[in-house]
C-alpha cells in the first residue's frame, strides 16, 4: 500500500491566530467522579424514630437513647463534619453534651405531645405513642388527634381532623391552584377556610369532599393528588378509630368507621343511599326501590327474585344481580360461654361469622371508586348503645367463615343493653346489631 503524505498549509490571515488555553478537565470531572458528602437528616425525623424505639422497648431511659444515636449515620457525620450540625469541634465531651441535649429535648417534646411518660429513672410509651408507631404516623399527627377528638365528634369535624394530619404537609399546592381550590370549594358540602386556599390541608379536605361527591376534578394533577391523599388516609383513619376505641367512645368510633367507608366507596354516608355502591344504579331505579322500602343492599339480597323483577323489570333486575354478586351477606351467630378464672367466673362471647353469598369467590372488597385493591375487613364492637360505652373492639378478616371470641368485661354485673355491632370497613349500610342480653 502506498504511504500517505500530508502537507501543512499555513493560514493566509492578516492577523495572527489567537492562542487558546484549554484548562485541564480534572476539576470539572471531579463533580462526576468524586462523591459528595451526604449529611444526615435524622434530626428532622428524630422524634418519630425515638418514639418507635420507646414503644418497642429498645429505649427505656435517656442513656439508651444516647447509645442508640451513637449507632446512627448522624453520629458518623458529627465526627467528620461537626460544623454542619452547629458544633465547633468533634471532641468526645462536646459530642456527648450535644447528644444528651438532643435526646432531652426530644423526650420533652414527646412528653408534651402525650406520646410518652418520663419518670426519674425511665421512659415508657403512652397510648398515642403506641398508635403512632403502629401506623407509622408522625407524633404531631397523633398529638393533634388527642387534643381534637372527643366522645361525640361529628363527621365534618373528623374530616377536618383527617385533613389536618401532618402526613399531608407536603401535598403540593402548585402555582395558581388556589384558584382551582376556590372553584372546588363552591361545589362541596362542607365549608373550608377561604383565606387558606393555598394550604395543603385545605386542598386535602377539598379532594376528600370531591371524592365523596364524585365531582369532576379541574386538572389531571388533581387526580394524581387524590390518589396520594386516599392512599395515606387509610392508616390515619385507622389510628383515629383506635384512639376513640381506647378511650371508650362508641359514638366517635362508629362515626370514624363511617368516614373510612366513605373513603372506600366515594360516597357520603349521611347524604347518599348505600344503593349507589352498585355500579348499575340510576336515579329512576333508586326511586323504584325506595318506593318499595328497599334502601340497602342487604335488603336487596333478601328480596326474592320474583319480587325484584316485579319492582324493577327483568333487564334492571339482571344488572342488579350481576352487581350484587360482589357483596357479602354476613350471618352472625353468638354464644356466651362461662369459664373459671382465678377463682371467679368470667364470660366469653363466641362469635361465628359466615358469608352466605355463595356466588362470591373472593374476599377482596368491592370498591370500584378506590384506586387500590383491598381485602375486606370487619370490626366487632362490644358496647352498650344506650349509654354509648364501648367495651371492646376487634378487627377481623375472613373468607367464607370465621370462628372467634371476645371476653366480656369482668366489671359487667349483667348483660342488659349489651350489644355486638358488626361494622364493615368497606361497605356503607352493612352494620348489624345483635343483643347478647338473652344469651347467658
Amino acid at each position: 500500500m502506498a504511504a500517505l503524505h500530508f502537507k501543512f498549509v499555513p493560514p493566509t490571515m492578516d492577523k495572527p491566530l489567537k492562542t487558546i488555553n484549554i484548562e485541564p478537565p480534572i476539576l470539572k470531572l471531579g463533580f462526576l467522579y468524586e462523591p459528595f458528602p451526604v449529611e444526615s437528616s435524622l434530626r428532622e425525623q428524630l422524634h418519630d424514630h425515638i418514639n418507635a424505639e420507646i414503644v418497642t422497648g429498645t429505649i427505656s431511659h435517656k442513656e439508651d437513647a444516647v447509645h442508640y444515636l451513637t449507632w446512627t449515620y448522624l453520629f458518623r457525620r458529627l465526627m467528620v463534619n461537626p460544623a454542619y450540625y452547629g458544633l465547633e469541634h468533634a471532641e468526645p465531651g462536646i459530642l456527648n453534651s450535644y447528644l444528651s441535649s438532643l435526646v432531652q429535648s426530644t423526650f420533652e417534646d414527646l412528653e408534651d405531645s402525650a406520646c410518652i411518660k418520663i419518670t426519674e429513672d425511665s421512659v415508657e410509651p403512652l397510648m398515642l405513642g403506641s398508635i403512632a408507631s403502629q401506623y407509622y404516623l408522625k407524633y404531631t399527627t397523633v398529638s393533634m388527634f388527642g387534643s381534637k377528638i372527643g366522645s361525640d365528634t361529628s363527621l365534618e369535624v373528623f374530616l377536618q381532623i383527617l385533613s389536618g394530619a401532618s402526613e399531608y404537609d407536603e401535598l403540593p399546592v402548585r402555582h395558581n391552584e388556589e384558584n382551582y381550590n376556590e372553584k372546588l370549594a363552591e361545589k362541596v358540602p362542607y365549608a373550608v377556610d377561604h383565606n387558606r386556599l393555598d394550604d395543603p390541608h385545605v386542598k386535602a379536605n377539598l379532594l376528600f369532599q370531591a371524592h365523596f361527591s364524585q365531582s369532576e376534578l379541574p386538572i389531571s394533577d388533581y387526580v394524581t393528588d387524590l390518589k396520594s391523599v386516599l392512599d395515606q388516609s387509610i392508616r390515619v383513619i385507622q389510628a383515629m378509630i383506635d384512639i376513640c376505641a381506647n378511650s371508650g367512645w362508641l359514638s366517635s368510633t362508629i362515626t370514624c368507621m363511617h368516614l373510612l367507608q366513605m373513603v372506600m366507596q366515594g360516597l357520603w354516608f349521611d347524604r347518599d343511599s348505600p344503593l349507589w355502591m352498585l355500579p348499575c344504579m340510576t336515579d329512576d331505579l333508586l326511586n323504584s326501590l325506595h318506593k318499595k322500602g328497599i334502601a340497602s343492599i342487604q335488603q336487596l339480597l333478601d328480596c326474592p327474585s320474583e319480587s325484584l323483577r316485579a319492582i324493577t323489570g327483568s333487564s334492571a333486575a339482571s344488572k342488579l344481580y350481576q352487581d350484587m354478586r360482589h357483596f357479602p351477606r354476613i350471618q352472625v351467630r353468638l354464644k356466651i360461654q362461662p369459664k373459671e378464672s382465678n377463682g371467679g367466673k368470667i364470660f366469653t362471647l363466641n362469635i361465628r361469622l359466615e358469608d352466605a353469598n355463595t356466588q362470591r369467590r373472593t374476599a377482596k372488597a368491592f370498591i370500584p371508586r378506590y384506586p387500590k385493591v383491598k381485602d375486606e375487613a370487619w370490626w366487632l364492637v362490644l358496647c352498650n348503645t344506650s349509654t354509648s360505652e364501648l367495651y371492646a373492639l376487634k378487627r377481623v378478616s375472613f373468607s367464607g367463615r370465621l370462628q372467634t371470641h371476645m371476653d366480656l368485661p369482668s366489671t359487667l354485673t349483667n348483660f342488659q343493653g349489651i350489644k355486638l355491632i358488626l361494622v364493615s370497613d368497606s361497605y356503607i349500610g352493612f352494620e348489624q346489631e345483635h343483643s347478647i342480653e338473652g344469651l347467658a
